[in-house]
């Protein structure tokens, strides 16, 4: 099949256009510049060079397309964009391209499903895309991933630093995903029926374990500082009330991971603990 993959050149998305390469599709890159990572080229078929939130260039890029994967967001980003603008907005222009286009599914890669992320702006946006996506005439899968390890990349740095800080008293519990595992549920949803499927690790930690995983990839002793919620979700309060949506919302999902329990059904293969090893493997 051909299929287009927009958000090609991310961490998650990278893995996707390899993921569908290796399996025999042929892939078309939909990036906002030409610059695709060395790497990346011998996978692809096509790139197609698009802001997806100006919908005007979109024109044409699911032409000749089976499916679409969408792994565009807006997390970390420093952007004058909002969520609103990405994760909804150039989604859902993107959407309305595949329909004029003739494309029979569109896969989309959203974001775990936790009561307690529902009211963050970042949520918010993609569960309204969500929408769309499912009253949008296409067959269709929403792919609901807990935090990447790269994610948790965060701790392994503090631990480089000498200190690891940790929130709830370090007692609260996440199963973070790679990337990979990730990808190849995108790439199963490709020919596969499952309209939502969620996607965890398969090792559920809490953020102490996460932080004394982090100091043992690095051969050294654990010190950690715990602190109560309430010292993040005070910070929260004031962030969004004294700065702009492009500001706060940025930053307000993976905060607000730090102060609470997020779990999905354990899929993915591969430890966090082999993550860390590597990536402190390689400096």
């Amino acid at each position: 099949m051909k299929v287009l993959v927009a958000g090609a050149t991310g961490y998650l998305g990278s893995r996707i256009v390899r993921e569908l390469a290796a399996r025999g599709h042929r892939v078309r890159a939909l990036a906002r510049t030409p610059d695709t990572p060395a790497p990346l080229r011998a996978c692809l078929d096509d790139v197609h060079i698009a802001d997806a939130t100006d919908a005007a260039s979109l024109a044409g890029c699911c032409d000749g397309v089976d499916v679409v994967i969408s792994a565009m967001g807006l997390v970390g980003k420093r952007t004058k964009q909002t969520c609103w603008d990405v994760d909804r907005g150039a989604n859902r222009a993107l959407l309305q391209e595949a329909r004029r286009a003739g494309v029979t599914k569109f896969v989309y890669v959203s974001v775990v499903r936790s009561p307690g992320l529902e009211r963050v702006q970042l949520v918010r946006a993609k569960r309204q895309f969500e929408a769309d996506l499912r009253s949008g005439g296409l067959a269709y899968t929403i792919l609901y991933p807990n935090g990447f390890f790269s994610d948790m990349d965060e701790f392994l740095a503090m631990a480089r630093r000498g200190r690891v800080v940790v929130f709830g008293g370090g007692g609260l519990r996440i199963n973070p995903v790679d990337g990979a595992d990730v990808a190849v549920a995108a790439a199963d949803a490709v020919t596969e029926a499952a309209e939502e499927v969620d996607v965890g690790g398969p090792d559920v930690l809490t953020h102490e374990d996460i932080a004394r995983a982090a100091f043992a990839a690095l051969g050294r002793p654990p010190r950690i500082t715990r602190l109560p919620s309430w010292t993040l979700t005070g910070a929260l309060a004031v962030l969004r009330r004294l700065t702009p949506l492009r500001v706060h919302g940025r930053l307000e999902f993976p905060l607000t991971v730090l102060t609470q329990d997020v779990l999905a059904p354990a899929t993915g293969r591969r430890h966090l603990a082999d993550h860390f090893r590597e990536a402190a493997a390689d400096g």
